[in-house]
């Protein structure tokens, strides 16, 4: 290989090393850059327990908002129902249940949502915007919880707290449940499952070029479809079978032994999860809070920022 050579590949070589350095440079940046879920939105979401020692004991799913200055804890109103106006709730931490006695104010029926007031500051007081409706029906929306106490193993990443479950959904649409009382719900296409209840509902702002989410709703629930608890009722041939079972014939089941029985309708009734998410948008709870401006004021805390 002559110099002119040996000069021209140094050359290749650092270009290739200067593409690589560029490339993982840019790797590395991606995660803030492109992100679908953001610091200020997982930071706040907390794991709640309510309830705490009895019979009425249950796990939901509550996170922070800073309105004026001042931090709240919203959840949905049915997580709260067997509470006082001022009772005691359990938030998760690294070391295990920490006890709160919170103020608690509830938005008007229908809308399903609490807002709570904490003694202090919970976490970050990163800008979450709410309530622009900036959104576009179609596009991809997310929901943040603890379904059946299930929590990410991504320990650190929310300073003490556990790290939610994430899941997305479609905008599929809105509706006004009453005018009157501003009750405005948004549809999901999703699957919600028990523990989500009282997470926020998240989307990204397509109007802008940068990654900022906004918080439009609070999860209530999913829409059920009710399907009939089905019994067996031996038969001795298919011809001896139902009118409901003639009708459908997948009731029939022959079994291995050569005997029949049929599925009949039973009183019961079981909701069966119709991947419809419904979530309460945010603003009456905002109106509740400005009548209501008490929360702690929300600064700094260093120790909620997630670990390098």
């Amino acid at each position: 290989m002559n110099k002119s050579s040996r000069r021209r590949r140094a050359f290749d070589i650092e270009c290739f090393a200067v593409a690589v350095l560029m490339t993982v440079s840019c790797a590395l940046s991606l995660p803030s850059a492109e992100a679908q879920v953001t610091s200020n939105v997982y930071q706040r979401v907390l794991m709640v327990r309510v309830n705490a020692g009895t019979a009425d004991e249950s796990f939901a799913t509550a996170f922070t908002i800073d309105v004026d200055g001042r931090e709240y804890l919203i959840t949905a109103k049915h997580v709260a129902q067997k509470l006082r106006d001022e009772d005691k709730i359990d938030i998760l931490t690294n070391h295990g249940w920490s006890s709160l006695i919170v103020k608690i104010f509830r938005c008007e029926d229908p809308i399903d949502i609490a807002v709570l007031v904490p003694p202090h500051q919970l976490t970050i007081n990163f800008d979450l915007p709410f309530d622009k409706r900036l959104f576009f029906f179609g596009q991809d929306a997310y929901f943040l919880g603890f379904p059946y106490k299930f929590q990410n193993a991504a320990h650190g990443m929310n300073g003490p707290y556990p790290l939610a479950i994430i899941k997305k959904g479609t905008i599929s649409g809105s509706y006004t449940e009453n005018e009157n009382k501003h009750a405005e719900v948004i549809l999901l296409d999703g699957y919600n499952n028990p523990g989500f209840s009282g997470g926020p509902i998240v989307y990204r702002d397509l109007n802008r070029s940068d990654v900022v989410m906004n918080l439009t709703a609070v999860v209530s629930g999913f829409f059920p479809q009710f399907a009939p608890v089905m019994e067996k009722h031996d038969i001795s041939s298919p011809e001896a079978a139902g009118v409901a079972a003639k009708a459908e014939p997948w009731r029939i089941v022959k079994r291995k032994d050569g005997t029949f029985f049929e599925y009949v309708d039973t009183p019961k009734d079981v909701a069966l999860n119709t991947g419809i998410v419904k979530g309460y948008k945010i603003a009456p709870a905002i109106q509740l809070i400005r009548q209501h401006p008490i929360g702690p004021t929300s600064t700094d805390l260093p120790g909620n920022q997630p670990k390098e």
